[in-house]
């Protein structure tokens, strides 16, 4: 593997452990990989803001989104200096309060991240883990095979399997000649190929199942649709999810088969905060009541944050609980009251490019196949955004979907059997 390969699994390690309890010892022998991975994730979260300077706020920002607790964020900003990618930390009380950052682009971001987690020397349990996940995200393999192809020690694959399928970085099938073993990101970095799969060798239901998928790009998705909860739950269908104001949480599917494949497997940040961007969107228009819009209504929501001259909101009494998800996905940052004696915040578009390519996804997903049309008014836009609500990432929609699945594997059957011959491309 290179470097780039290796920070850029890292990050997905860390993705997948998001599903493991933190006080787990699973997590022990991981820890190399996981710390790096931390720091893939804050570091895609703060490139392009230049100056933090208010680390509080994105210290929990981090520990709600990203899973970088309290104790851990301080290392990893530390990390990030190391790799000069921070500077100027300040600290007050032992605690960080400011730094500026110059975070690279993704090519150089992740070889350099694979360079420190090679210099952090990571257990062979690390060597091996983020190496099967790196193999099984280009394809299915046999279980019985797995161990040669990839190169890893026969006597450590039970480990790997059960602390792999815990963290719901690694899927099994069971089919005739025994089970097959993949990586989620073989559908996440593949929308195009499980697209076709689905269409030429699933079942006519499968199929209907994933058209429905493509004509409304973040379709919610209910109870009445077992077939794509199964196939969010193994994995092969992003679906973000935001609580509904009744607190369910609501799964939205996802086939950014548009995308090329640079954006779905290296700058998976932008693809996360367009994936919110659409679940939240997506949420106010199905579940937003009477203030819910149409669909081509929604892109002028967008049209509206990237419109140069707005970039903020006047500051209201809910705006710090309306506004969550997009804070916490690191779209809006909560200025203070510019008002003497204010209390309030004034939500303000960080306008990064990576920022701007998000939401330019989330428009495009939204927009595709649908008519584009049909003014808003801020009050409209306000609303349809003000869910109030947190944001569950394609890979925890994945794990808390796994109870509903309720399909048999035989509707995989024909789709794993033509997904085997397709093996590693790269």
């Amino acid at each position: 593997m290179d470097r780039f390969d290796e920070g850029l699994r890292c990050q997905d390690v860390h993705a997948g452990l998001r599903n493991v309890d933190p006080n787990s010892g699973t997590l022990e022998p991981l820890m190399d990989t996981q710390m790096i991975g931390m720091a893939a994730s804050l570091a895609a979260l703060i490139r392009g803001q230049e100056v933090i300077d208010n680390a509080a706020a994105l210290r929990a920002v981090a520990a709600e989104q990203l899973d970088v607790n309290q104790f851990a964020f301080d290392p990893v900003v530390l990390a990030l200096e190391d790799l000069g990618f921070v500077e100027g930390v300040q600290r007050s009380g032992g605690k960080i309060t400011r730094f500026t950052e110059s975070v690279p682009y993704y090519d150089d971001l992740y070889a350099r991240l694979g360079e420190a987690w090679r210099n952090r020397r990571p257990s062979e349990t690390e060597e091996q883990m983020v190496r099967l996940v790196d193999y099984l995200a280009d394809g299915p393999v046999p279980q019985e095979e797995v161990a040669s192809k990839v190169g890893l020690d026969s006597a450590a694959l039970p480990l790997l399997l059960e602390i792999g399928e815990r963290a719901e970085l690694l899927k099994r099938i069971q089919v005739p000649d025994g089970d097959v073993l993949y990586s989620p990101f073989f559908g996440f970095e593949n929308p195009q190929v499980i697209t076709e799969l689905v269409r030429d060798h699933g079942s006519d239901q499968l199929a209907e199942a994933f058209a429905a998928v493509r004509g409304e790009q973040g379709l919610p998705v209910v109870d009445t649709q077992p077939l794509l909860q199964d196939a969010i739950a193994r994995g092969l269908l992003l679906a973000p999810a935001v609580q509904r104001p009744d607190g369910t949480l609501q799964p939205f599917a996802a086939l950014p088969y548009i995308l090329d494949r640079d954006l779905l497997r290296g700058r998976k940040p932008v693809l996360d905060k367009a994936l919110a961007v659409l679940a939240c969107l997506r949420c106010g228009q199905h579940f937003g009541g009477y203030t819910s819009l149409p669909g081509h209504a929604l892109v002028d929501v967008i049209d509206k944050l990237l419109d140069p001259n707005r970039g903020f909101l006047r500051p209201h009494e809910a705006h710090e609980r309306q506004y969550r998800l997009i804070h916490a996905a690191g779209l809006v940052a909560f200025d203070p009251d510019p008002k003497p004696g204010g209390n309030w915040v004034m939500p303000r578009f960080i306008d990064t490019p990576d920022n701007r390519e998000a939401l330019r996804i989330a428009r495009d997903l939204i927009s595709f196949g649908e008519q584009i049309g049909g003014r808003v008014g801020d009050e409209q836009a306000r609303q349809t955004l003000a869910l109030g609500q947190s944001f569950t990432a394609p890979m925890q929609t994945m794990y808390r979907t796994r109870a509903k699945a309720k399909s048999s594997p035989r509707q995989w059957q024909g789709v794993v059997d033509a997904a085997l011959g397709r093996g590693r491309a790269r």
